[in-house]
């Protein structure tokens, strides 16, 4: 059993933090683009990784689209709904992180999210409680990727076992464990909360 401190709580926020995508804000992304919602959703998925990395707009959306946006207005119309999509907050989680901050555990992030979504969420008064707020587009790697990892890890100062990484996606929980993390597997704010009291950093 690991008996190093946990002294810092890493992050997810799309789906963590913030809420899922409202099936209203994909269903306007997707009439704006022109395609049925499930074409839509399949399309922003499968090429969402490269924009997470890094990539510009225009190429992302294009290849959404199947070609470029028709206008400029067009093009800033889904970035604007795109970000809009992750701006529902989850009280539950930001509760459970504000405590665990005041009992001493310090607060960092690492998000799968272009440049368009990090610039957004650099001065959220929700993340004001962060000490590192990590951006794959700005670290030019995405989770599960160990490089990721190391960013963040470089980032804290800390070492992987004083760690507890949250994440709602099952390959980004494995590649932190991979990477000597400890994790946890979010499903929900109460599921959370007991998971972080059972090692006592939530009360």
């Amino acid at each position: 059993m690991n008996t190093t401190p946990v002294r810092a709580l890493l992050v997810d926020y799309g789906g963590v933090i913030s809420q899922p995508q409202p099936a209203e804000a994909v269903a306007a992304m997707a009439a704006l683009a022109g395609l049925g919602v499930p074409e839509f959703s399949e399309r922003y998925w499968e090429h969402r990784l490269s924009y997470d990395r890094g990539g510009d707009a225009c190429t992302y959306w294009s290849a959404v689209l199947g070609s470029e946006p028709r206008d400029a207005r067009t093009l800033e119309r889904l970035v604007k709904l795109d970000i809009a999509s992750w701006g529902r907050l989850n009280p539950g989680t930001l509760e459970i992180l504000t405590s665990a901050h005041r009992d001493g555990i310090t607060l960092s992030l690492l998000s799968n999210a272009p440049h368009e979504l990090a610039a957004a969420l650099d001065d959220h008064r929700a993340l004001a409680l962060f000490d590192h707020l990590l951006f794959s587009a700005r670290i030019g790697a995405v989770k599960p990727e160990p490089a990721a990892f190391a960013a963040a890890l470089e980032a804290m100062s800390l070492r992987p076992e004083e760690v507890q990484f949250i994440d709602d996606r099952q390959d980004n929980v494995e590649g932190a464990i991979a990477c000597g993390l400890r994790a946890i597997l979010f499903d929900s704010a109460e599921q959370l909360a007991e998971a972080l009291a059972l090692h006592g950093w939530y009360r």
